[in-house]
């Protein structure tokens, strides 16, 4: 795509298929341009939250933020798949040019999210409240227990809010304006920026880390609400009627999402955990270091995919059959490449980025990082396929996968981790993930996928 072309202020003429075509890489090309700025900014905490911290929390103390960090996308199911239904119900209201069903359908969607967060966040809290964390983090310093417990505990509160200012980010990727939500994400990560380094300053403990970053980047997405607000696309006097109104619809939609969000939380998000309980959170620490330095890779293609899935939405609302085939056939191929060239540059200049990043404080090992790297790219191409697949709706299909993907995934992850060590996490995942889904997307599932690049909807 010649992107420059795309770069202007005025939108394209959608009257014609062509013209809808060049607004949606206008829209894409912006969200591009405004993630670029929003994953920096996010990329800059990600790599002093480890070089300010680990000098003086220390591998185990760094290993249990991260492993209550993690939680975050490993309960992200909690949300019953209704943020990303969002996106697919604003992206088919607004193709309808009906102001008030859109404004019905964004009210009802976050309405409804606010209740899951507040019902989520308190459970949350109760459970943190009573979980046996000694057991779960294999740890028996009693402070550092409770330091974990009061962490986990203020979690709870951030993570029920997370899944509402996640909703607002799914209605803007509906809108197809995910460009406004990445500008106020770099905003909320450059105060998390600075909050981060002034609270490594003063040596501030995991609960005061974990407000500064999730806390701080979650907060700073409310303000989109008051854009929603301004343009009469939100209308707090509506809420209730809209919730009633949206509620069966968007959970009917999210039911499958949700399918999906608790396969991911079970094939990937319980890897700390995982670690933490059968090796400790010392290799916690290690496997994240690890993870985090290709994360080089994978932010800069999520910039590049993430706007795709409401184009695609979009044009499947409208039959553009041509968008679909050219957008996927582009996407894949460009992901393929970088994640390769990119993979492969961190892995040979890994041992000198890593000492200078964490200041030799933590040693991982090169099988791992040579895994992990070939993971990588696996992943960048799964997560842009991925991105058609939901925004064109193929959801029944990837519950399949994702189920058969953890049936298998989560016992050989626990069977390897404690006979292979951490070297099994990517190993395990790699494999699996690559038969389950070449197989099924390849083969099973090939003319279902296909006629979504060859019929006119």
């Amino acid at each position: 795509m010649k992107l420059l072309h795309y770069l202007r202020l005025s939108a394209f003429d959608v009257s014609t298929e062509d013209g809808r075509a060049a607004e949606r890489y206008r829209l894409a090309a912006w969200a591009v341009l405004a993630n670029v700025a929003s994953k920096g900014a996010a990329m800059a905490v990600m790599v002093l939250s480890v070089s300010l911290t680990i000098p003086y929390l220390g591998a185990q103390r760094f290993g249990i933020w991260m492993t209550i960090a993690s939680f975050a996308g490993m309960l992200s199911f909690l949300g019953l798949g209704v943020g990303n239904a969002l996106t697919n119900h604003v992206a088919s209201r607004s193709a309808k040019s009906d102001a008030a069903l859109l404004r019905r359908a964004i009210s009802g969607g976050l309405g409804l999210l606010l209740l899951i967060g507040l019902v989520v966040g308190a459970g949350l809290w109760l459970l943190a409240a009573w979980l046996p964390w000694a057991k779960l983090i294999k740890v028996d310093d009693a402070l550092l227990l409770l330091e974990a417990q009061s962490a986990a505990k203020l979690f709870a509160l951030l993570f029920g809010l997370n899944l509402f200012t996640t909703g607002i980010q799914s209605v803007f990727a509906g809108l197809q304006r995910s460009f406004e939500v990445y500008l106020v994400s770099a905003l909320g990560s450059l105060v998390s920026l600075v909050a981060l380094w002034f609270a490594a300053q003063e040596q501030a403990g995991l609960p005061v880390l974990l407000a500064t970053t999730l806390g701080t980047q979650s907060l700073s997405i409310l303000l989109l609400l008051g854009l929603l607000v301004k343009r009469k696309l939100f209308a707090l006097g509506e809420i209730n009627l809209a919730v009633r109104q949206e509620t069966s619809g968007l959970i009917r939609i999210g039911g499958l999402f949700f399918v999906l969000q608790v396969g991911t939380m079970i094939g990937w998000g319980a890897d700390a955990l995982i670690i933490s309980s059968a090796l400790g959170p010392a290799a916690v620490a290690v496997y994240s270091i690890a993870q985090r330095l290709f994360q080089f890779v994978t932010q800069p293609l999520a910039m590049m995919n993430a706007p795709l899935w409401g184009a695609y939405a979009d044009a499947h609302s409208k039959g553009d059959v041509a968008f679909i085939r050219r957008t996927l056939r582009v996407s894949m191929l460009l992901t393929l490449g970088v994640a390769l060239s990119g993979a492969t540059i961190l892995f040979f200049s890994s041992e000198w980025l890593l000492h200078y990043w964490t200041g030799g404080k933590v040693l991982v090992p090169t099988l791992l990082l040579g895994l992990v790297a070939l993971w990588t790219v696996l992943e960048c191409c799964g997560v842009a396929f991925a991105m058609f697949l939901n925004g064109v709706q193929v959801v029944k299909q990837q519950v399949i996968v994702v189920s058969i993907f953890c049936i298998f995934v989560l016992p050989l992850k626990i069977w390897g981790v404690s006979s292979a060590g951490l070297i099994a996490i990517p190993l395990v995942t790699m494999s699996v993930y690559a038969l389950t889904h070449i197989y099924f997307y390849g083969f099973v599932f090939y003319p279902k996928i296909k006629s979504f690049m060859t019929i006119q909807n």
